[in-house]
């Protein structure tokens, strides 16, 4: 594991190492899913160091890559992780705060209907009378159901809209358009 590799340009931040679980390499990693499907999956990640703003046209010196990943499991709200080249704790802890990436390319096929919150970002978000009411920049989750962040012009915080039947009409994202019965004076 040593820097100088180019990272792959479809790199997906998917969470944060937060320091060294016991004493044979492993370290805690904190998620930005709560079922962390990609990264249990993926057996090569990306580490990025603190101060690293953007994840695609970094630096090769500031990242680390690709990991070979030996093993992952659930530990607690989050998960364990062991990579080849970390046997021990105080090298596990030497990476604490760094993110973690997977290429886009990596990921699993959904089924049909379902969608990775990265591949909404960037998509036109339009009401049912062809008003386009802005793009997503990004989506959280209150603990209900999901919420589409939309930046809209002439506002000055994103207008969340949530992902249920009631307000979502559909998603294409050959378009790159989602449809939504919502107003834009909400």
């Amino acid at each position: 594991m040593s820097p100088g590799a180019a990272p792959p340009k479809d790199l997906v931040e998917l969470g944060v190492l937060r320091g060294a679980y016991g004493l044979q390499g492993w370290s805690h990693v904190q998620t930005h899913s709560g079922d962390a499907q990609v990264l249990r999956g993926a057996r090569q990640w990306w580490l990025f160091g603190p101060g690293v703003e953007a994840l695609n046209g970094v630096d090769p010196a500031r990242c680390r890559g690709p990991l070979e990943v030996s093993g992952v499991r659930a530990q607690g709200a989050g998960l364990v992780v062991k990579w080849q080249g970390c046997e021990d704790p105080e090298t596990a802890q030497a990476f604490k705060g760094w993110r973690i990436a997977v290429p886009r390319s990596e990921f699993p096929r959904l089924p049909k209907g379902q969608f990775y919150w990265v591949d909404l970002i960037g998509a036109q978000v339009v009401n049912r009378g062809g008003l386009v009411l802005g793009t997503v920049q990004g989506l959280r989750n209150n603990g209900a159901h999901d919420l589409l962040e939309v930046e809209c012009a002439g506002t000055t915080s994103p207008t969340l809209i949530p992902m249920v039947a009631a307000y979502l009409d559909g998603i294409d994202l050959a378009e790159g358009r989602i449809r939504v019965d919502w107003d834009a004076a909400w």
